[in-house]
């Protein structure tokens, strides 16, 4: 009962904060011309908006001679808050690449390590594959594999 009390009594954290500014709104006619004169000047400035997802990424590669950069690829794969794909598929990804590259990269977490390892880890462990694959010319290949990964395949944040 006392603990209650002292929870009522205690001050608010507000007033840690000193005196808070005053705050006015301005709503007049002046203030509504000034906010359509803005707009009439950006409405000219802007680009377009780009579709998103695999279909603008792919467009976006091919008008580029088919490149993709690391960070494109790195936005795919945290696309639903994905981290990185599950440990089968992991393995699977590196043996990919080992085929494709003829030397060994960066290795996925596998067994106590993928399971121990926080989720930030692990998708820095993928960017250093994806890294890797981009130094070797092998990003398309893993482009495509990490696209054709059904989303129950891939570990997600909160998982």
């Amino acid at each position: 009962m006392d603990e209650l009390w002292n929870q009522r009594t205690r001050p608010s954290a507000l007033v840690d904060l000193g005196p808070l500014p005053e705050v006015v709104e301005s709503n007049t006619e002046t203030t509504w011309k000034m906010f359509l004169q803005l707009q009439a000047q950006h409405s000219n400035g802007f680009s377009e908006t780009a579709p998103s997802g695999l279909a603008a990424l792919e467009q976006h590669a091919a008008t580029r001679g088919g490149t993709l950069s690391v960070d494109e690829l790195m936005a795919e794969a945290r696309r639903y808050n994905r981290i990185c794909p599950i440990e089968a598929q992991w393995v699977r990804l590196h043996s990919v690449l080992f085929d494709a590259g003829g030397t060994d990269g960066p290795a996925p977490l596998t067994g106590q390590e993928f399971r121990r390892a926080p989720s930030l880890a692990k998708r820095a462990r993928l960017r250093e594959q994806i890294e890797w694959a981009a130094g070797r010319g092998l990003l398309p290949d893993m482009f495509e594999f990490l696209i054709g990964l059904p989303e129950d395949q891939w570990v997600h944040m909160g998982d």
